[in-house]
């Protein structure tokens, strides 16, 4: 009688106890295996855990599967599970050969859904465009950019911190071009922001701030936010002179005060700090709010409730008891 065949379950469950109790060689040997089975699930398993074992040998055998599962992919590799596993396997074990990455950075998979279908590549695209990056490929940036065109934003956002890892005067141009271009996804547009303080955030301190007082309250929140982020002086400075200038009722005055807490400069501590203790009470809510974020620190807390019982506003009390004295 032909014994049954083992469910995936059982080979994954099977794989886990030879990579975490055999020997190095006897998991190598485990992993080796599985990737060579059929179920695309069974060897995004075996690929996650040959990055996490630092697996170079086994390098070759991931491209092989990857080939493997690129044909007749929508039956053999469904939700693209393999192919995004093993992406990012070869990323982690530093697979510097920029042809595949290259080759893969526009690979999409479009599978069924009801009442549509879906990209299910996008991750193995994002990975593709960080792979390409650190195989110093000197074009790696001319490709990328492509993908910051890209229909999902997903894919698009992945872009985006690949472009903040290139020479950071290639980064700067991609990325200023892309904020003045603009993106439907909000997130997007904050994450050009974001990449664009990490690549070069004092040479782009002056073109950061001039989206602070635009028409576009998505343009003013994210260049805030960035300018927190950069922890730059002047660009503090430049966040409390726009913050003293706002209306009481503008929308942002609660981004304002988290990107001047984001600073976490005693200068950006005393400011909000100002501002509970002599603002009115909205703006005073919204400056605990925005310190809110260090509410283990207990100096600042003590400081934080003193000042919310000597003021006696029903409303600022009540925040201050959300935010920094409940569990």
């Amino acid at each position: 009688m032909t014994p049954p065949k083992r469910k995936t379950e059982d080979k994954i469950e099977a794989l886990r106890l030879c990579v975490e109790q055999g020997t190095k060689s006897q998991a190598q040997a485990c992993l080796k295996t599985a990737l060579k089975e059929k179920s695309n699930f069974l060897v995004a398993k075996a690929a996650e855990w040959a990055a996490e074992q630092l697996a170079y040998e086994l390098i070759a055998d991931l491209c092989d599967a990857f080939q493997r599962f690129m044909h007749d992919a929508l039956s053999n590799d469904k939700t693209c599970a393999a192919k995004r596993a093993i992406t990012r396997a070869l990323y982690d074990l530093e697979y510097d050969n920029a042809a595949f990455y290259r080759n893969h950075l526009h690979y999409r998979q479009m599978e069924p859904v009801w009442g549509g279908s879906v990209d299910t590549a996008v991750d193995l695209r994002c990975t593709c465009a960080l792979g390409l990056v650190a195989s110093n490929d000197p074009r790696a940036v001319l490709h990328i950019v492509e993908l910051l065109h890209d229909p999902e934003y997903q894919a698009r956002l992945g872009a985006v911190k690949a472009v903040e890892l290139v020479q950071p005067f290639h980064a700067e141009i991609v990325l200023r071009q892309k904020i003045l271009q603009g993106d439907d996804e909000p997130e997007v547009t904050a994450q050009c922001f974001s990449s664009l303080v990490k690549a070069a955030a004092e040479e782009s301190l002056d073109f950061i701030s001039g989206f602070l007082q635009c028409d576009d309250d998505v343009l003013r929140e994210s260049a805030a936010l960035a300018l927190g982020e950069s922890r730059l002086d002047d660009a503090l400075d430049v966040l409390i002179d726009i913050s003293d200038n706002l209306m009481s009722v503008d929308p942002l005055v609660p981004s304002f005060y988290r990107a001047i807490a984001l600073q976490r400069k005693e200068k950006a501590y005393d400011y909000l700090l100002d501002k509970i203790t002599t603002a009115a009470a909205q703006q005073a809510c919204h400056a605990s709010a925005a310190l809110s974020m260090y509410n283990y620190n207990q100096e600042l807390k003590d400081k934080i409730i003193a000042i919310g019982k000597k003021r006696k506003l029903k409303s600022l009390n009540e925040s201050i008891a959300h935010q920094w004295e409940d569990p």
